[in-house]
């Protein structure tokens, strides 16, 4: 089961310290700035932006190597000024179909984003399609390991500590810019994001989603939910862990 490769090879772990949240910022800057060229290279090598403040982060750690090789983050709504877009906002304008109304229940507050999802190129894609942040591709490969049969748990296991992580602040639901194809390609994993706006050019042709919170626990596969409630625990256990440390 793909459920069994990704925890044999993988972790996910929680960026709640300084020090894991600069290992974050140094692989989007890997990812973002030196092998795909969409933000500018900087000095400090380290690759953020305003909504960081405003975000939840979480890291793709590989076993073997003990290296971190996958990140991704939540925008939470602007605690200190709720009328603030999200980025998904900024970058469709007219063209979206959706409103936040406070007086509806759908306010910024009780939603987020999906954002910065970024693995590094020797663990995504075909070799021939290693221009994508998000390693859609079906095959994938990384150093000497044969990795083909672990997509799509790779990106599928980012998207599921971003579930937790939407399910532990009791959001409502979760938007993403993503290719309409990789929304068709989710949805054979019963991750069923709703089209809400036309496509833009956005690092290429993308579109804005949106998936709710209630639809995890009644669409998703069996398999894809068994990992979820293990990724819960082990995003737990971090958090569990950090606060023993802070303790002792």
């Amino acid at each position: 089961m793909h459920t069994d490769l990704f925890l044999n090879h993988f972790d996910l772990v929680p960026a709640n310290s300084a020090q894991r949240l600069e290992n974050v910022f140094r692989l989007r800057h890997q990812v973002y700035c030196d092998e795909l060229g969409f933000e500018p290279q900087t000095a400090s090598q380290l690759e953020h932006d305003e909504y960081d403040k405003n975000s939840i982060h979480c890291l793709l750690l590989h076993k073997a190597s003990q290296a971190y090789v996958g990140c991704i983050r939540l925008i939470l709504a602007d605690g200190n000024d709720p009328a603030a877009p999200f980025p998904f906002e900024r970058a469709c304008g007219e063209s979206l179909h959706w409103s936040f109304d406070n007086s509806a229940g759908t306010g910024r507050e009780q939603y987020g984003e999906i954002s910065r999802l970024a693995i590094i190129a020797n663990f995504r894609g075909r070799r021939t399609e290693t221009n994508i942040a998000d390693g859609r591709s079906e095959t994938s490969y990384a150093g000497n390991e044969d990795r083909r049969h672990l997509f799509p748990s790779i990106s599928i296991g980012l998207y599921l500590a971003m579930t937790a992580m939407v399910l532990d602040q009791g959001l409502k639901g979760v938007f993403a810019m993503m290719e309409p194809r990789l929304a068709r390609q989710l949805r054979r994993f019963g991750i069923l994001f709703e089209q809400v706006g036309e496509p833009v050019e956005h690092r290429g042709t993308r579109a804005p989603f949106c998936i709710s919170s209630a639809s995890v626990g009644n669409d998703l596969r069996p398999e894809w939910l068994a990992l979820l409630g293990n990724i819960q625990n082990r995003l737990t256990e971090h958090h569990a862990q950090k606060l023993e440390d802070a303790l002792v």
